[in-house]
């Protein structure tokens, strides 16, 4: 399964651009490890893309919280968050990872005083199905005492641990290492539960001796599901050499099998494996299952209302000196939307700048949409500068403004808009295109970013550019 980082990152109330979606180096989180987290996996099912285990997922990161004395957040927020960012990114199927860190500073250990701020992220995946078996190591970093709360919560700073483990297994030639308790019984992979199969019998390492893993719990209940018993004990290394099957269990590996252990091969069917895989798959394709109902979770973003007007028709057209009045009145809307004030006045010179390019006397145009029915009743607009640099080895156009009033914004207006200006770049031999971005502290920087991306633009620094096709 390919994994392909997503082009947005929710950060503290915000979606960004993943690239942007950066923490104060003074960071508590980053500075002590003070970040709770927790990962999600996004399947595809008949009815709509589901997050796995939601809610166990959203308790166990509540007492992770707990444990750090991190600020608490509703999981209401936190939810409508992991929805927003999966929205953005258009992703239907795919790997999550959230961390709740203090936003706040390093000058003290404590991470009480500071509010809680989310980060989440994810990853496209190419397909639902189950990875191939895993080879593992036996690593001699052990896990701390079960005896410890905070070292069975999900915690960034502690899997720095899990990370030393992981590197020995890469050196050995493993895909992962196989985690022990001080006392030598089994604790668990490396990220992952581990479960054997004896006889026809699931063992796993019993609470709090391993990690309370969501998909876990899954397997526990879908082999139960199969009339597949389970007990959960102290699971001796001995145990584990002797088994029929071996596999693992996460919300990144799924239901894993294991094929080889400290160089002991495992071969042969794994039946109980592919049963507990099988009842997984249904579970996602079959709606009406009974697992379905309390192990799936669908958005919780109502679908936007409609908007209470007609379709309209409108026309392009280059703008007109009759325009200037509502030129400058539009501009001023949309830098007040930009800056996020209730309005904005232009300087007085703005009217001259109209009138010049729309007799030519400057280098540019601007081209307005406007209802039949009204020629000077402006539904949008967009401005344009000839810009000569030397990057570009010549000519280039600018796009300054580019604004649509708000009731019209689900009518291609801005396409179109654009579209006047690829054909102004045509008639003028201009092989170039670029517009200025907002910040992206704009409130709906994402959402602009889109609109150029759907319309061909590329990212370039601050800008974003479009390559006109043959102008000759």
């Amino acid at each position: 399964m390919a994994l392909e980082l997503c082009s947005w990152t929710y950060l503290d109330g915000r979606i960004l651009p993943t690239e942007l979606a950066r923490l104060p180096v003074d960071n508590h989180a980053i500075n002590f490890g003070t970040a709770a987290f927790e990962a999600f996996r996004l399947y595809p099912t008949p009815n709509g893309s589901k997050l796995l285990g939601l809610d166990l997922h959203l308790n166990r990161l509540r007492v992770s919280m707990l444990s750090l004395g991190l600020s608490p957040v509703e999981p209401e927020a936190i939810t409508k968050a992991l929805w927003q960012m999966i929205r953005e990114n258009d992703l239907e199927q795919g790997y999550i990872r959230l961390l709740v860190y203090p936003n706040g500073n390093c000058l003290a250990l404590d991470p009480s005083p500071f509010p809680s701020a989310a980060l989440i992220l994810g990853w496209r995946t190419d397909s639902s199905g189950f990875f191939p078996p895993l080879t593992l190591g036996i690593s001699h970093i052990r896990r701390p005492s079960a005896g410890s709360t905070l070292s069975r919560a999900k915690i960034s700073g502690f899997y720095a641990v899990e990370a030393a483990a992981d590197r020995l297994a890469k050196q050995q030639g493993f895909d992962g290492n196989l985690m022990l308790n001080p006392d030598g019984t089994i604790c668990e992979m490396t990220g992952a539960n581990i479960f054997i199969v004896k006889d026809s019998i699931l063992y796993t390492p019993m609470l709090p001796q391993s990690i309370d893993g969501v998909t876990r719990r899954l397997i526990i209940e879908l082999a139960g599901t199969l009339n597949i018993p389970v007990k959960e004990v102290l699971l001796p290394l001995g145990e584990l050499m002797v088994a029929d099957e071996i596999f693992v269990t996460g919300t990144y590996h799924g239901i894993r099998s294991i094929s080889a252990v400290g160089g002991q091969v495992f071969k042969g069917e794994c039946p109980i494996t592919q049963l507990l895989q099988d009842r997984f798959q249904k579970m996602l394709d079959s709606p009406e299952d009974e697992m379905a109902s309390r192990w799936l979770t669908g958005s919780v973003l109502g679908t936007s209302a409609p908007k209470d007007i007609a379709q309209q028709v409108y026309l392009i057209r280059p703008a007109q000196l009759t325009d200037i009045p509502a030129l400058v009145t539009s501009i001023g809307a949309l830098l007040a939307e930009i800056k996020g004030v209730s309005e904005f006045q232009l300087p007085a010179t703005s009217a001259g700048v109209c009138q010049r390019l729309i007799e030519g006397k400057s280098p540019g145009a601007i081209f307005v949409a406007h209802s039949p029915e009204d020629h000077h009743s402006i539904l949008g607009l967009i401005t344009l500068n000839v810009q000569e640099s030397i990057h570009v080895g010549g000519e280039y156009v600018l796009i300054q403004e580019l604004w649509v009033h708000s009731d019209y914004r689900s009518q291609n207006i801005g396409e179109n808009l654009i579209q006047a200006v690829e054909k102004y770049c045509h008639q003028h031999k201009f092989s170039r295109m670029e517009v200025c971005l907002p910040t992206h502290e704009f409130p709906t920087f994402s959402s602009t970013h889109h609109f150029y991306q759907k319309s061909g633009f590329l990212d370039f620094g601050p800008r974003m550019i479009k390559r006109i096709g043959d102008v000759n």
